[in-house]
């Protein structure tokens, strides 16, 4: 059967091609990439209930938010290509809030989180970052050299604060550190590396003055569909960045 073009007309005259706005709709969605997100215990079983949210790092704000099933999992949702954060939360506290980093192209995305159970907290179980805020970063890429210009993100492990940094020419970024456990999450070279830091393992690097070393490929690792250009950051004259938008 031949295929039938409508046009839509106002007064008299033809405005829009429906078969055309048809190919902008299946062009739209030929980018997207489907999102399966599954969330378990440390035993592997699943974990219900649990309030999953997905943002953009690229500007679009919150993309989509569920409660896990009886699985664990969440209802599937094609994704355009880019940066994306998935911040898994128990709504009335059972669990700790799990975020993760990942990026987008056009194969499928499969993640699964592991949550653990809220401990019973008691005194000295959080560690307390000393008075300086800021740590030395050096990012060495996989050949062993200074990783120049590589987007640096700095987080809670709530991802409640956060700021970007760029390295400069020797691989190198100071940073201002949140309260509690950080996470430094570095994009370079087609891959995010993420690093967790306890208050302790902080505390160590200060007393003993060390930069923290992050090479690209160790630490957990994804990888995303071609290097983040430095041009596509924006650097502030106090020396951090906006999110890196994909080009």
């Amino acid at each position: 059967m031949p295929l039938m073009h409508w046009k839509v007309f106002v007064n008299g005259k033809a405005v829009v091609s429906i078969l055309a706005v048809l190919a902008l709709l299946i062009a739209s969605r030929a980018d997207a990439a489907p999102l399966h997100l599954k969330v378990v215990d440390k035993t592997g079983a699943a974990f219900p209930d649990v309030l999953v949210i997905v943002k953009s790092l690229e500007g679009k704000g919150e993309i989509a938010r569920a409660l896990t099933d009886t699985t664990g999992n969440v209802p599937g949702r094609e994704l355009s290509p880019g940066l994306y954060r998935v911040i898994a939360t128990c709504p009335y506290g059972i669990c700790e809030t799990k975020v993760q980093e990942f990026y987008v192209k056009d194969a499928p995305v499969q993640l699964e989180l592991t949550v653990d159970v809220s401990p019973t907290r008691g005194e000295g179980d959080v560690v307390e970052i000393g008075p300086s805020r800021s740590l030395k970063v050096q990012v060495i890429d996989r050949d062993g050299r200074p990783a120049r210009l590589a987007p640096v993100l700095v987080r809670d492990s709530d991802a409640q604060h956060e700021r970007w940094y760029k390295t400069d020419s020797d691989g190198g970024t100071t940073v201002e550190l949140p309260e509690g456990q950080v996470t430094v999450v570095v994009l370079y070279g087609g891959t995010i590396t993420s690093k967790a830091l306890s208050g302790a393992t902080i505390d160590g690097l200060k007393t003993k003055g060390t930069p923290l070393s992050i090479h690209i490929g160790n630490g957990q690792e994804s990888s995303i569909s071609k290097p983040v250009s430095s041009e596509s950051t924006l650097l502030h004259e106090s020396g951090h960045v906006d999110p890196p938008k994909q080009q």
